[in-house]
């Protein structure tokens, strides 16, 4: 397990500069977009709540605006919205690597 650890680690790391830096800046060449804002410096984060809002800005100011905001509105406490927000992240993302992969359970999650 543990001689898979590096080179998982430098898998995930190409992927997401292939990703989030080539990729996405290639195409908001081609569209002329010019917000491209992807990430900040999430690996200089001081603490989780950082990481995770630094790691992947697009997905963060999504659940900021469409999950954490009308949940506040409704008087929930920011701990209790946190939790919501996290947990309808990680179906979301269960979901989208579990199906395509054909492994979807419930039991999983």
């Amino acid at each position: 397990l543990l001689k898979l650890a590096i080179p998982n680690h430098i898998i995930w790391l190409m992927s997401f500069y292939a990703l989030f830096h080539s990729t996405l800046n290639v195409i908001a060449e081609v569209i002329r977009f010019g917000d491209r804002d992807f990430y900040q410096d999430w690996w200089n984060a001081e603490n989780v709540y950082k990481f995770w809002s630094s790691w992947n800005i697009p997905v963060h100011k999504w659940c900021t605006r469409h999950i954490y905001v009308p949940v506040r509105k409704q008087g929930f406490s920011k701990h209790t919205t946190a939790v919501v927000v996290f947990l309808v992240s990680a179906i979301f993302h269960e979901y989208l690597v579990s199906v395509p992969l054909g492994m979807f359970q419930v039991m999983a999650f």
